[in-house]
């Protein structure tokens, strides 16, 4: 084996210039950052390694050794174990996020800077910013729940945000609407909102919607994005939105906020119950009353919200558990939190049910025309 450890004087760091200078046969790079991050990015032809000493047997003795972790500080002590046991062994200076500056072509180096923070993450790593990189989520309603949503999943590097709505910004918006401020009001919400996500993330595309979703525009629009938030402010709109969603097979996240209180769930196409399945008819007009009636307190819309974004990361990272068949209910007095499971799907829903009744949404129309109380 190699006996000692020369390049650089005795220097234990090799750089990342230094190593792109090396013939690829004479080293192995490992990977000691644990088997759930090498599989969500590494350096090619990279050893993901848990220390075991007995699988050093795999290591060519005629090989140097390029350890690396996430910045290059955990892997110094395994390097110099490994020259213990007679290795020629470096450490990546900068480690992994370093060889992401450097090499990695799908995020350029003020991509890989600024979403720094979440790369490191096991669950996400170069492949899953590469995903959210190339995805699309539509935001219907740039309201209570839409601000955080937007704001959160533009500042995690998700491609392409479309933001809807055809409401304009009001004074008394700004208390919980956190996307809008004074220099926006009278403009168009979502205009509004994509002026300032354009000022927080300059590296995706925010496409504007100023108008309402519709029976007639839904289907066109929402078929355009991989994940679809429903952020609206009533209960038309959100049956509009499920509907749509299942007919088209399009994966979303629904909330809704109330005074102190919070509720979200996700539909991913499949044998999830959908919005529909749960709730069943839109409500009376006036049976429930909306936040201009009963209240709402400001933090309580940016912790749904912000819920409302991690499901979406979460989806389409595929990591994690998802509020599929199940909402979760946030009591903002107490703290407390529940989880409300659904087995299945409500057989007799009129959307994705056994003898469904609704195809097709622009026969639907009339449905989605009442005018009921809204919960954001």
């Amino acid at each position: 084996m190699w006996q000692t450890n020369e390049m650089g004087g005795g220097n234990l760091n090799i750089s990342v210039q230094q190593m792109s200078l090396m013939p690829s046969d004479d080293y192995i790079c490992i990977d000691i950052r644990g088997e759930t991050a090498y599989q969500h990015g590494h350096i090619p032809g990279a050893v993901c390694w848990n220390g075991n000493e007995e699988s050093l047997k795999r290591f060519s003795e005629y090989k140097k050794l390029i350890v690396y972790c996430t910045y290059g500080e955990k892997s110094i002590v395994t390097t110099e174990k490994l020259i213990q046991k007679g290795f020629e062994a470096y450490n990546l200076s900068g480690g992994y996020r370093e060889w992401l500056l450097h090499c990695f072509k799908e995020l350029d180096a003020e991509e890989v800077t600024r979403y720094d923070r979440q790369i490191i993450l096991p669950q996400i790593g170069s492949e899953g910013q590469k995903k959210l990189k190339s995805s699309s989520v539509l935001i219907v309603g740039a309201g209570g729940l839409g601000s955080p949503a937007a704001l959160y999943l533009a500042g995690a590097g998700v491609g392409t945000i479309g933001i809807m709505d055809g409401d304009t910004v009001s004074v008394s918006n700004l208390q919980r609407q956190m996307i809008h401020n004074m220099e926006t009001e009278c403009v168009n919400k979502a205009e509004s909102a994509k002026l300032s996500l354009q000022k927080l993330n300059d590296r995706i595309d925010i496409r504007a919607y100023p108008h309402a979703l519709t029976a007639d525009n839904a289907e066109e629009i929402i078929s355009k994005y991989d994940f679809i938030i429903d952020a609206a402010d009533n209960f038309e709109t959100k049956f509009l939105i499920n509907d749509a969603c299942v007919l088209l097979e399009k994966a979303f996240c629904h909330a809704g906020i109330l005074q102190f209180e919070g509720q979200v769930m996700t539909y991913v196409p499949g044998n999830n119950p959908c919005y529909r399945c749960v709730f069943e008819e839109i409500p009376e007009s006036g049976s429930i009353p909306n936040c201009s009636q009963a209240g709402i307190i400001g933090a309580v819309a940016g912790i749904i919200g912000s819920i409302q974004a991690l499901e979406v990361v979460k989806y389409l990272l595929g990591a994690g558990e998802l509020l599929t068949g199940k909402i979760f209910v946030l009591d903002g007095l107490s703290m407390r939190t529940r989880i409300v499971r659904f087995s299945s799907k409500n057989e007799s829903c009129k959307v994705c049910g056994n003898h469904k009744t609704i195809t097709n949404i622009r026969e639907n129309a009339d449905e989605y025309m009442r005018k009921a109380c809204g919960l954001t």
